[in-house]
């Protein structure tokens, strides 16, 4: 499926100051280290905010999550593998596209839908952002997704209802029209190292109860 959303961008203002901090952070077409991102400069978007690692070839596990991605899991979901958010014949589509977002490397914006227990389906958005390990290697994407506006059962799995990859080597200044979709620009500043998303040790019912964020510190 290589549909794509017809505005080109997603209009989601919770991913405005994580993808304003990250793009702030390129050099040209490079990808930004890991442990230069700096979350007390998207504090509105922590609870929604996830790193995914790969850790062999379309092999992507959870390294951080906020509180927002455990809730819509209904678990703890440090860990697992992007693949056991989908449905299950998105799986492979899921992981391919995140194997793109890293080799181009690319921003990838998503369209979701997710169907909970009872069969309900409501529609989320989704960033992807392609980050350097430690060791400089292009093996995580830093996202952010969308929480839904009507209750749901959870756990939700999702299908990708449109997709688009927009590679940085083509980006320019089309950085600033991407960054005008998400809401107003804020002026971004260089980071002192990556401390916390969130770690949330027991399973999360749903609906959502707020001021449950957990910061933690990532020595690996």
């Amino acid at each position: 499926m290589n549909a794509q959303p017809e505005s080109g961008k997603m209009q989601n203002p919770i991913f405005n100051n994580l993808f304003d901090h990250w793009n702030a952070l390129r050099q040209g077409d490079n990808v930004p280290n890991r442990r230069e991102i700096d979350p007390r400069v998207f504090p509105d978007a922590l609870e929604n905010t996830f790193i995914f690692e790969r850790i062999a070839k379309s092999d992507f596990r959870v390294r951080l999550a906020g509180m927002n991605l455990c809730d819509m899991m209904g678990m703890e979901v440090r860990g697992l593998s992007a693949a056991a958010f989908m449905q299950s014949d998105e799986r492979t589509h899921i992981q391919n596209l995140l194997e793109q977002v890293l080799a181009r490397p690319a921003i990838g914006e998503l369209q979701l839908e997710g169907r909970d227990t009872a069969d309900n389906r409501l529609g989320v958005s989704m960033i992807l952002l392609p980050l350097r390990s430690d060791l400089g290697d292009v093996t995580r994407v830093i996202g952010c997704i969308s929480y839904p506006q009507t209750p749901f059962n959870a756990p939700l799995r999702f299908a990708i209802k449109s997709q688009k990859l927009t590679p940085l080597s083509a980006l320019g200044g089309n950085a600033e029209e991407i960054a005008a979709g998400f809401s107003e620009r804020i002026d971004p500043f260089r980071p002192q190292g990556f401390k916390a998303v969130s770690e949330n040790e027991n399973p999360v019912p749903s609906p959502k109860k707020r001021g449950h964020l957990k910061l933690v510190c990532d020595k690996n």
